[in-house]
């Protein structure tokens, strides 16, 4: 089964599909010119698809064909095949999938869509009348929202022009406390913002986001984004732009050269974690963002620049070669406290080992 587009609002509805089902012609699936280099790889990409994306799969097949196949494989069918002269090739290649997964039997592994009630205005709502980017910010398996509940607070552009000043105040405050870190302009509205929360967690956030202020608003009041978590109390007066991003102060009054940095030294100040700020490196004249005990602490968060990988390159080389444990953190570990706590828990066992007291028992007196 396949999907177009309805003709209503698909955000406003909770009680009908987004998106109108019609079945594909079986014959997509003979297209001698794609089965030239099929493979069973290719089917197999089809079964994973269908088993975490359910009954959006589809979406994502030709992505996902095109990366498993050598490119030029693809080039040669998109010259040789009589379809990709008369359609768009993307979709030819969709349709192409679709027939196959129905073909081969994929699609009697998609589940039917259940009926729940939204956790936020408590109305019933079926699954698939989920829009497809709000249930990649939800994770099919976790559809507890509804979309009218969910297009003021999380889609782009969403929130009020013209809250007031107190207002966008207390809302950047308890946004930060909600999520333990620093928030960044337009949070909310990246398709990663809600994915590792807990249920709770996604709860609390999202009441609180079908109020957000928007960043319009937010820089009438204060001119900018900084500004205005500093004026909040979420970044402390002094933080200031530099070249390699923004400077600020740790809770423990560390000097952060990026709200990365401060993210993870408040993460360790909170927990109790001892950590040195940028310690040196055995060789090359490098630093550390943190060390904790023998372990070195580096947050990547350039990564996919040239020069800064060869950085990362050079750093990880040295202490492979002096024997020294680094743990690495990206932006995607900064997601969520989950995300954070995963990649720093072996830490805080170790940190928690080191700092119990030695309660022996005491040897009575006279014995």
């Amino acid at each position: 089964m396949l999907a177009i587009l309805s003709g209503t609002d698909i955000y406003d509805q909770r009680d009908k599909p987004a998106y109108e089902r019609f079945e594909v012609n079986p014959q997509y699936a003979e297209n001698r010119h794609i089965l030239k280099w099929w493979t069973p790889d290719h089917d197999a990409l089809l079964a994973r698809l269908i088993a975490e994306k359910q009954w959006v799969w589809f979406w994502y097949a030709t992505e996902g064909i095109v990366t498993l196949t050598h490119a030029k494989q693809i080039d040669d069918w998109k010259r040789n095949d009589p379809l990709c002269q008369r359609y768009a090739w993307y979709n030819v290649l969709m349709y192409f999938a679709a027939a196959r997964a129905q073909q081969i039997g994929l699609t009697r592994n998609i589940r039917r869509p259940r009926w729940k009630r939204c956790l936020l205005c408590k109305h019933k709502f079926v699954e698939n009348s989920l829009p497809l980017p709000l249930i990649e910010r939800l994770g099919i398996d976790k559809l507890d929202f509804c979309a009218p509940c969910l297009r003021g607070a999380v889609l782009q552009g969403s929130g009020n022009d013209t809250a007031p000043r107190t207002t966008v105040l207390k809302y950047l405050k308890k946004l930060s406390d909600i999520i333990g870190r620093v928030p960044p302009q337009n949070f909310g509205e990246g398709t990663a913002d809600l994915r590792d929360l807990t249920r709770d967690g996604r709860v609390e956030l999202l009441r609180l986001l079908q109020n957000k202020p928007t960043v319009k608003c937010v820089k009438s009041h204060f001119g900018s984004w900084l500004n205005a978590l500093i004026k909040a109390g979420v970044l402390e007066d002094g933080t200031r732009k530099t070249s390699r991003g923004i400077q600020t102060i740790a809770i423990d009054g560390h000097v952060c050269l990026s709200l990365g940095e401060k993210t993870i030294d408040d993460f360790l100040h909170k927990r109790g974690i001892r950590h040195t700020k940028e310690p040196g490196y055995p060789e090359g004249g490098y630093r550390a963002d943190f060390k904790i005990d023998d372990v070195l602490i580096e947050y990547f968060g350039l990564a996919g620049n040239p020069d800064y990988d060869k950085k990362i390159q050079e750093k990880t080389s040295i202490c492979e070669k002096h024997g020294i444990a680094l743990i690495a953190i990206y932006a995607k570990d900064l997601m969520s406290q989950e995300r954070l706590e995963e990649k720093l828990s072996p830490l805080a066992v170790k940190n928690a080992a080191n700092t119990t007291p030695n309660r022996t028992r005491k040897k009575p007196r006279g014995g």
